[in-house]
């Protein structure tokens, strides 16, 4: 049996069984894993309260041949969520990262990139379009600002809000208009993750209320 540390996030968290929890964890360094953590929901239990969604932790994490199990657990930056623009902003990012990430495979310039996201207070709109233009480059879907077939109907303003994203990660002014950018994001995402977007509606309903 081998244990080694990761510096992860937190992606999703089931209670299973009597006392534990299966969970879902983006690390930087073997990308996203999923992990069984025994007893942590036992009163004496000191892992319980580290181990929720969206908390970026050092875990220590022993691979068996059934998967990895966790044996440790610390808090880095616990989940910094205090309203709710922050909570449907940090809700879509892990929409994101479990629909395109796939199983094992290190990003950590995506891991990064998500820790800063997460890390802001001052969430706009376009700020969760920008982190998705962004996700989308880093993982080749987004085609280059070169492309100009690609990107032939779109705005100047439009075209400039695409490479500040996918360059600078958080661009200071958005385009008049999110639709078109937003509709492009969605396509190329369910595209990728072959699934419809279950934080997108959420968020959707929430701003239409």
């Amino acid at each position: 049996m081998h244990t080694r540390s990761y510096d992860a996030i937190v992606l999703q968290a089931h209670d299973v069984g009597e006392a534990d929890r299966f969970l879902i964890l983006f690390t930087r360094e073997r990308g996203k894993l999923a992990a069984r953590a025994r007893g942590v929901r036992k009163i004496k239990s000191r892992m319980g309260g580290a181990l929720l969604p969206l908390h970026r932790v050092t875990v220590d994490l022993a691979e068996h041949a059934s998967g990895f199990l966790v044996t440790g657990c610390q808090i880095q930056a616990p989940s910094p969520r205090k309203n709710l623009r922050e909570f449907l902003a940090a809700e879509q990012a892990i929409d994101l990262l479990l629909s395109l990430l796939h199983d094992e495979e290190p990003l950590p310039e995506i891991f990064e990139s998500t820790c800063r996201f997460l890390g802001r207070t001052d969430y706009e709109r376009h700020h969760v379009l920008a982190y998705t233009l962004h996700l989308l480059s880093l993982l080749g879907v987004l085609p280059g600002p070169a492309a100009d077939e690609f990107y032939a109907h779109f705005s100047p303003d439009e075209r400039a809000f695409i490479r500040e994203s996918t360059q600078s990660h958080f661009p200071e002014h958005a385009p008049p208009s999110l639709h078109r950018l937003s509709l492009l994001c969605r396509r190329l995402v369910e595209e990728q993750g072959g699934r419809a977007l279950r934080a997108a509606e959420i968020v959707q309903r929430c701003l239409d209320a």
